[in-house]
């Protein structure tokens, strides 16, 4: 049995193949990942890492604030 690569995000989860990047990963599930911040395994990584079999891929919605300007 081959292991997979679990994506996260919030409650959802995915297992996906292993030997892609985040960023291709982020694509097949049509996310954009500009709007998340990237953990692997615990540590922030970028969209370019190649994910490997076992690993844990947790997404975190980046958050703006409104205008500050007033």
């Amino acid at each position: 049995m081959t292991q997979k690569v679990l994506v996260t995000l919030r409650k959802q989860s995915w297992e996906v193949a292993p030997g892609q990047t985040a960023r291709q990963i982020l694509a097949a599930l049509d996310l954009d990942p500009e709007r998340f911040l990237l953990i692997r395994n615990g540590e922030i990584v970028q969209d370019d890492v190649r994910l490997e079999a076992g690993d844990h891929l947790k997404l975190a919605a980046i958050i703006s604030g409104g205008d500050h300007e007033r």
